[in-house]
């Protein structure tokens, strides 16, 4: 099942239970709009989801947590538990500070374009380069695409000019 159509069955379902109209239901959005939702023809934002799940008078979590039970048929127990876990797990790993270290002031801190690179790969290529070993020998060794030796290569190489 997708998850739009959960959500359009929890959402009728929450709406039938607490015997909400859709013009009490404003806030979420036009009538139109939550009818659709209803119906599973339509998608919504985070902030839109968040302001259904306030109309509603539901905590956001616990509207999710339905939602996936419909969607995998599983007790929202067993899943909110598995969360949990999961949270914990997250916060073990230090998960919560690099979290925190996402954001300054409230707001989403920038990052360079592109993926981080691996240093570690790179400093093994660049170990490589200076035994002797080709690009070809260092894939192969180091179990990298060629393409990713090559990049490290290049940048290896440009350093070494910048020096």
């Amino acid at each position: 099942m997708h998850l739009k159509i959960a959500l359009a069955g929890t959402l009728r379902a929450l709406r039938l239970n607490r015997r909400l109209r859709y013009e009490q239901l404003s806030d979420a959005g036009p009538k139109s709009k939550v009818s659709a939702l209803e119906r599973g023809e339509t998608s919504i934002t985070l902030e839109r989801f968040e302001s259904l799940a306030e109309a509603l008078e539901i905590d956001p979590l616990a509207l999710m947590a339905l939602c996936m039970s419909a969607r995998l048929g599983a007790p929202y127990p067993s899943l909110i538990e598995k969360a949990r876990e999961q949270l914990e797990a997250f916060e073990a790993d230090g998960g919560f500070e690099l979290l925190a270290d996402q954001f300054v002031d409230g707001e989403l801190v920038q990052r360079t374009r592109g993926k981080p690179m691996n240093t570690d790969n790179l400093n093994a290529v660049r170990e490589l380069k200076a035994s002797g070993m080709t690009q070809a020998q260092i894939a192969q060794e180091l179990e990298l695409s060629p393409t990713i030796v090559n990049r490290h290569w290049k940048r290896i190489e440009a350093e070494d000019a910048a020096d």
